[in-house]
């Protein structure tokens, strides 16, 4: 159900409950009519309908509640509720709005929870004891009828759900499948190029060159196969279990860093087993983002990562200082810029929450707490 025709219904909703509520002030004689009290529960249960939404059978329950207060107080003094010199035959009900919080309850419960207030409403509305042939129209019409609609809309809705669902599993395959062929393609040019610069180069500085080249290469083809694996896991399209690359060291990503002329210490608190493979998998990634924006966005700066394992969580914290030379636009333009934004769903996945923004003096920091998943 889209947003657009979500709205379109609250707002028919809400002007078919007041042009009933409309009718029953001014109607005819012999039509709904009610007293100054009945009046006022019917205003009062038409301004509750905006939060149909948010708590359905909440509203239907309180719908429940306010028809049976009527009830009694009409039973125990007639003309309470009803006024006697123009109809005494009215529903008690609310029920410029009974139709349309019976619909919502319906159709938004997944379980038969909102059978019971719907029956009640019903008995309430129907009154077997001063029993009427127009009385059940009335209330099949106001209460049987939305609530088969609002089961047949829930189904409709739900079974949508799971079509789209199924599509973007559909694409997220296909993007994978399309995504390892051509990165793989490429990357393992790389390799086999920095492989061949290694076998050939005159000078040892070269050679080391290429060689990291070629193993950060390989790397990448392993945590691409690694990355599409989950994506096919989670389509169902997996052929066997699904093997997850070893976690690295923070200290290879530390070394990485140092060799290009980045200043990073690594203060580790804890043992890294105390920390589930998902914690220290996020963690990683967490601290490679960080390292990577220091590199293109604070040329010069001092990093400072500090991780903490615990039982219980993980806490993670990198922070750097202030640049000393302007950034090269060049490589500050590089990337999506979404690489924060994408770790703070990761990191929500699991249950954790993150922080990131400038330094007071000057610098920025990253700050995660990483929580450990229960069994």
């Amino acid at each position: 159900m889209t947003v657009t025709r979500d709205r379109l219904f609250d707002v028919l909703a809400l002007a078919g409950a007041t042009s009933l509520l409309i009718v029953s002030l001014v109607g005819p004689p012999g039509g709904v009519a009610y007293t100054a009290v009945g009046t006022t529960i019917q205003v009062m249960a038409v301004g509750i309908l905006v939060f149909r939404r948010k708590a359905p059978l909440g509203i239907l329950w309180f719908t429940v509640a306010t028809s049976a207060g009527m009830t009694i107080a009409e039973l125990a003094a007639r003309g309470t509720v009803i006024d006697l010199t123009r109809d005494e035959s009215t529903l008690w009900i609310p029920q410029a709005v009974t139709p349309f919080v019976v619909c919502t309850a319906m159709a938004s419960s997944r379980t038969r929870a909102a059978w019971l207030p719907a029956g009640l409403l019903f008995v309430l509305s129907v009154r077997p004891w001063e029993f009427t042939g127009a009385r059940l129209a009335t209330s099949l019409l106001l209460i049987a009828v939305p609530a088969v609609m609002g089961v047949t809309f829930g189904a409709r809705d739900r079974l949508y759900r799971m079509q789209m669902e199924a599509a973007r599993a559909e694409e997220r395959a296909t993007l994978a499948a399309e995504m390892h062929d051509v990165v793989t393609h490429r990357v393992s040019l790389m390799v086999l190029q920095a492989g061949g610069l290694e076998m050939t180069a005159k000078d040892d500085e070269t050679r080391r060159a290429a060689e990291e080249l070629r193993a950060n290469g390989c790397q990448a083809l392993e945590e691409l196969r690694e990355v599409v694996a989950i994506l096919r896991a989670e389509t169902g399209e997996a052929k066997g279990a699904v093997t997850q690359a070893p976690v690295p060291e923070l200290s290879t990503l530390v070394s990485e860093s140092t060799s290009v002329g980045v200043a990073v210490e690594l203060v580790e608190e804890g043992t890294a087993d105390q920390a589930s493979p998902v914690v220290r998998r996020t963690a990683h990634r967490i601290v490679q983002e960080a390292l990577t924006n220091a590199r293109k966005h604070a040329p010069g700066a001092a990093v400072r990562v500090a991780v903490n394992y615990g039982p219980a969580g993980t806490r993670v914290s990198v922070r750097n200082t202030a640049p000393d030379r302007p950034a090269d636009p060049d490589l500050t333009a590089a990337g999506s810029g979404s690489g924060l934004d994408n770790l703070r769903e990761r990191v929500s996945m699991i249950g954790g929450t993150l922080d990131a923004g400038p330094s007071p003096e000057g610098g920025f920091h990253v700050s995660a707490t990483l929580t450990e998943p229960t069994s």
